[in-house]
């Protein structure tokens, strides 16, 4: 599932197979994160898109508050 991200200085895309999301940050990195709950995940996500709020700030507080969890490479 591909999120479209638009006007994210931090985010260029999102993209979520299964329990991974992949997030590609401005500049081209992309790292994978484990998702514990998707559909939560999905539903907070499709909010801050439809309100036009900041989808970067949204996966970074997602990262801390551990619902986003790094894969080791």
């Amino acid at each position: 599932m591909q999120f479209a991200i638009n006007n994210s200085s931090a985010i260029e895309a999102l993209s979520l197979q299964d329990e991974t999301a992949t997030v590609t940050f401005t500049g081209g990195r992309s790292y994978d994160y484990s998702v514990a709950d998707v559909t939560a995940f999905v539903s907070a996500l499709s909010d801050v898109i439809s309100k036009k709020e900041s989808v970067g700030r949204f996966v970074n507080q997602a990262i801390r508050s551990e619902r986003l969890q790094k894969v080791a490479a």
